[in-house]
C-alpha cells in the first residue's frame, strides 16, 4: 500500500505540473497513458495463491517440456542430497515423492540417515529405495548432524550436479527441468539457485521469496540464495564438501567457500522450492535457532580472512530478522578526487538560502573522517569571484591535500564537463557529486571505498535522501525499460524488500549524483558519454562497467542528502529515452532483463512490489 501511495502522490503533482505547463488535454492524455500501463497490461492477483493457479503448469506445458527433454544433447543428471533425521513420516514421503514426480527423469536421491532413533524411518528408506533404484540410502549407525550425513550422501552421488533437499521439503514439480534446461543453455554453469516460498501447516504455499541475480555483495551481509541450491559435483569435491563446525549453516559455508572458485553463477527466477514451516525452525522464525547464526558469522568471517580485503563480521537485527554487516579493512589510503560539477546556484536549505556548492563542499570538509582528499570543481565561467574566494579560503584551510578549479566556457553538457574533471583528477579514485548534496554519515567515503577498493567491482553508489528525509537513490532498476530510481519516495528507513535499503546491494546501476569509481576503470570504459549531455549518463556509464565485468553496489552505510525537488517535472527527453534504449535493450534483454530486479515483480514500477 506503501508503493501505491507513493507512486500516486508523486504522480498527483506531476499532473498539476504538466496541467500548468501544458494545459489539462494533455495532462489528463498523459495521465490516463500511465494508468493503462499500470493497471491495465499489468495482471494483478488478489492474493498469492490465485497467482499460483494461474501460473501453474498445464498438462500441456508438461507435455511440450517432455518432449523439449528428448532434443537436448545434454542430459545432466542430478544427485539430490537429503540428510535425514527422525522426520514426521508423512513429510519425508511427501519430500521423496515431490523427486519422483519431477518432469526431468535423470537423478539419482541420495539419502543419508544419521541414525535416526524414530522406528518408522529406516522401513520407509528401504520401501522407496526397492521400489526405485534411483533411489540410495546409507545408515549411520551414530549421529554426527546435517554435514556428516550430507557428506555420506554426497559420497555415493554419481550425478554431474547435486541438489539439496531438505527431508521435509518439496520440489517443485519442474524444478529439475528447468536447472536441466539452463545447463543445456549454459554448460558453464556451475552454480544455479531459484526462488523459493514455504508451506504452512495446512498446506498453503506462503511467503514466496524474490531474488536478484548473483549479487556477492548482497550474499555477504545476507544469505539468500537458499534453495533451491545446485552444484557442479566435482567442485563440490574439490572444496571438501560440506564442514561440520558450521552446522545450522553449512550450506551458507558451502556457498561461501564454492563461490570463490567459479563465477559461473545462475538464478533462475521460478519457485522451485517449497520450505516446509516447522513449529521451533528457522522456516517459522529466524531467531529459533540462533547457533545458526552465529555460524553464519563465522562462516562469513573465515570467508574474508580468506579474502585479499578481510575485515569484521557484525550480527545486526531488524526486528525478529537477523543479517550481517562487513567492516573490510582499507588495504591503503589513496587519495581519493572528488569531482563536482556547478553552476554555484542558489538554493534553500532547512529553510534558509543558499550557495549550494557552498553547503556541499562546506559538509564534505566537516562532516567527513576521510582526509586524503582532492576537491575539483567545474563550473562554466558563472560561478561569481566571491564564492571561488570563499571557497578557496575554505579548501586552503582545510586537511583536503588539493583543489583544482576547471572552467569551461561552453554550453552545458554535464557528462563533458565530468570528464574534464576527471581528466584533471590526481587520485586513484574519483567520487562524481552534485553541488545540491550534503554529506550526512561522516565514514561515507570509507563506506564507499570498502568496495571501490575490491578489484571485481566498478561503481559505487550512495543512499541519499530528500530533505525530509524520504529515499531519492538506493540504486537503479531498469523497469519497462526504462532505469528509474529503486524505491524512490520511500521513508529514509524503510528497510526495503529483503533489507535492499539497509545491506550493500548489486544493481545494474547507480546515480551519479553520488558516485566511487577506480579512476584507471573510469578511464577504461572511456567515461561518460557526451552524446547524453543531461540525462541518462550515468546509467550508460554503469552498463558499460557491468559489460566490461565489472559490479555495481548501492552502499546504505554512504549516506547523503540530496536536494533535488521532489515536485519538479520530467525532464528527460524522448531522444534521450530513444538513444539509452537503442544502445542498451538489446544488452539488458540479453541479460534476461535487469537480473538484480526480479522478473516476477511488477515491471511499471521500481518499489519491489509483487502483482498478488
Amino acid at each position: 500500500m506503501t508503493a501505491y501511495l507513493v507512486t500516486l502522490k508523486r504522480k498527483f503533482k506531476i499532473f498539476l505540473s504538466i496541467w500548468q505547463q501544458d494545459g489539462g488535454k494533455t495532462a489528463v492524455k498523459r495521465t490516463y497513458q500511465w494508468f493503462r500501463k499500470r493497471f491495465i497490461k499489468q495482471r494483478l492477483y488478489s492474493s498469492y495463491e490465485s497467482w499460483i493457479l494461474e501460473n501453474q503448469l498445464k498438462p500441456e506445458q508438461i507435455q511440450a517440456a517432455t518432449a523439449a527433454i528428448q532434443k537436448w544433447e545434454n542430459q545432466p543428471k542430478f544427485s539430490i542430497i537429503m540428510p535425514v533425521y527422525n522426520v514426521n513420516a508423512v513429510w519425508l514421503k511427501k519430500a521423496i515423492q515431490s523427486v519422483q514426480n519431477q518432469i526431468y527423469s535423470n537423478w539419482e536421491l541420495c539419502i543419508a540417515d544419521d541414525a535416526s532413533t524414530e522406528s518408522y524411518i529406516a522401513p520407509i528408506l528401504k520401501r522407496y529405495s526397492r521400489a526405485d533404484s534411483r533411489i540410495k540410502v546409507v545408515f549411520r549407525t551414530e549421529n554426527g548432524g546435517i554435514s556428516a550425513a550430507s557428506n555420506d550422501a554426497l559420497a555415493i552421488a554419481t550425478g554431474d550436479y547435486i541438489a539439496l533437499l531438505d527431508h521435509d521439503d518439496e520440489l517443485a514439480i519442474d524444478a529439475l527441468y528447468e536447472n536441466a534446461k539452463l545447463i543445456n543453455q549454459h554448460p558453464e554453469a556451475d552454480f544455479i539457485y531459484s526462488d523459493e516460498d514455504k508451506i504452512d501447516p495446512s498446506g498453503t504455499r506462503i511467503s514466496p521469496f524474490l531474488k536478484p541475480g548473483w549479487s556477492p555483495d548482497f550474499f555477504h551481509q545476507l544469505m539468500y540464495t537458499c534453495h533451491l541450491g545446485v552444484y557442479r559435483t566435482s567442485l563440490v569435491r574439490k572444496i571438501g564438501g560440506f564442514r561440520s563446525e558450521f552446522d545450522g549453516s553449512q550450506d551458507y559455508d558451502l556457498v561461501l567457500r564454492f563461490t570463490e572458485h567459479t563465477q559461473n553463477i545462475f538464478h533462475i527466477p521460478k519457485f522451485l522450492y517449497h520450505w516446509r514451516i516447522i513449529p521451533a525452525s528457522t522456516s517459522a522464525d529466524e531467531q529459533a535457532k540462533p547457533w545458526a547464526y552465529t555460524a553464519s558469522q563465522r562462516a562469513l568471517q573465515e570467508s574474508l580472512d580468506r579474502s585479499p580485503y578481510p575485515g569484521t563480521v557484525e550480527q545486526c537485527t531488524y526486528g525478529p530478522s537477523i543479517y550481517f554487516k562487513l567492516h573490510r579493512k582499507l588495504i591503503d589510503q589513496p587519495v581519493i578526487s572528488i569531482v563536482i560539477p556547478s553552476a554555484g546556484k542558489i538554493g534553500n536549505v532547512n529553510g534558509q538560502d543558499c550557495c549550494l556548492l557552498e553547503n556541499c563542499v562546506k559538509s564534505i570538509l566537516e562532516n567527513s573522517t576521510y582526509t586524503n582528499i582532492e576537491v575539483v570543481i567545474i563550473d562554466g565561467c558563472d560561478i561569481p569571484n566571491e564564492v571561488f574566494e570563499r571557497l578557496e579560503e575554505r579548501l586552503l584551510h582545510s586537511k583536503a591535500v588539493g583543489y583544482k578549479f576547471i572552467h569551461a566556457n561552453e554550453p552545458f553538457n554535464y557528462s563533458k564537463r565530468i570528464n574534464q574533471g576527471v581528466a584533471a583528477a590526481t587520485g586513484e579514485f574519483v567520487v562524481l557529486l552534485n553541488d545540491d548534496t550534503e554529506v550526512i554519515a561522516p565514514d561515507w567515503l570509507e563506506s564507499m571505498l570498502e568496495l571501490a577498493q575490491q578489484s571485481g567491482v566498478g561503481a559505487v553508489g550512495a543512499k541519499l535522501l530528500f530533505a525530509d528525509r524520504r529515499i531519492q537513490h538506493a540504486g537503479v532498476v531498469v523497469v519497462s525499460s526504462n532505469p528509474t530510481h529503486a524505491c524512490y519516495g520511500f521513508d529514509g528507513d524503510h528497510p526495503g524488500y529483503v533489507f535492499s535499503n539497509m545491506t550493500n546491494r548489486n544493481y545494474l546501476a547507480v546515480t551519479a549524483a553520488c558516485l566511487m569509481v577506480r579512476h584507471k576503470y573510469f578511464e577504461e570504459v572511456n567515461g561518460l558519454d557526451e552524446t547524453f549531455d543531461v540525462n541518462y549518463n550515468d546509467v550508460d556509464f554503469c552498463l558499460k562497467l557491468h559489460r566490461a565485468g565489472y559490479r555495481n553496489v548501492m552502499t546504505p552505510d554512504a549516506e547523503l542528502f540530496h536536494y533535488e525537488s521532489m515536485t519538479r517535472p520530467p525532464s528527460v527527453r524522448q531522444d534521450e529515452i530513444d538513444l539509452f534504449r537503442d544502445r542498451w535493450m538489446g544488452y539488458i534483454n540479453s541479460l534476461g532483463g535487469d537480473p538484480y530486479y526480479n522478473a516476477n515483480f511488477i515491471q511499471s514500477n521500481p518499489f519491489f512490489q509483487t502483482p498478488w
